[in-house]
């Protein structure tokens, strides 16, 4: 996706996948400085752990505790939360109204950071409660949540992911009204939780993919300081709409 856009709008710009563990990071930073990279996206749990290894930080990062996209400023690392904004832009202004975030990590935080700063009252439930931030609300994990009288749900975990546990949609209940349903999951792009909530007809489905496609395009933001070219992404990822 990234190297469609360079080859149509940043010649000499390549995008490869490099992968670390944890431990491992800062090496593999300094080694990917000396080769002339200068800007990254990073996965879960490196998020997290490339925090200290930071000089700089927007409050994204400060507020949800993960950065996915670094810049190099010249004295060191910058990081940016691009998750939460891809998220701001796509669901809609929620002041006095509830949202349901399921999971823990590193998208579920900036989940959380998008969905507060969009004035929604946000409950998390988590299967690793113990990892829950102190100020977040939380619920126990249970899948008949899903049926209650939230504006919107997000699923910030793997759930449903290929070759991960799904959910057994049997066992969801049916939307009491109508909902945004969003899936950080895009691969299926057609989640399971996505084809749950299909059978409500008033539900507004958000799906990995498009939040992938929108977070890059910010992610050039922080590298170039403008967006990028939405429609080459589409093209190179084959995006249509559900």
């Amino acid at each position: 996706m990234h190297n469609a856009a360079f080859a149509r709008e940043k010649p000499g710009h390549y995008y490869i996948p490099v992968e670390s563990d944890p431990p491992n990071l800062f090496s593999q930073l300094t080694a990917f400085r000396a080769l002339g990279g200068v800007g990254a996206n990073l996965t879960r749990p490196l998020k997290e752990w490339v925090l200290p290894h930071l000089v700089q930080q927007s409050d994204r990062v400060t507020r949800s505790q993960a950065a996915n996209t670094i810049m190099w400023n010249g004295n060191g690392w910058e990081g940016d939360n691009t998750d939460v904004l891809a998220l701001s832009q796509m669901v809609p202004w929620g002041e006095r109204k509830t949202a349901l975030i399921l999971g823990s990590g590193g998208v579920a935080r900036a989940s959380w950071v998008a969905l507060t700063d969009l004035g929604y009252h946000v409950t998390i439930m988590a299967r690793h409660p113990e990892r829950v931030w102190p100020d977040a609300t939380l619920t126990p994990w249970d899948w008949g949540a899903l049926g209650g009288e939230f504006d919107v749900i997000v699923n910030a975990t793997p759930l449903g992911q290929r070759g991960e546990e799904s959910f057994d949609v049997l066992k969801l209940p049916p939307l009491s009204q109508p909902t945004t349903v969003v899936d950080w999951v895009y691969s299926p792009r057609l989640t399971p939780l996505l084809r749950w909530a299909q059978t409500n007809a008033d539900a507004q489905l958000i799906d990995g993919l498009s939040l992938l496609i929108a977070q890059a395009r910010w992610a050039w933001m922080v590298w170039f300081g403008h967006m990028a070219p939405d429609r080459v992404f589409e093209e190179a990822v084959q995006w249509a709409p559900l």
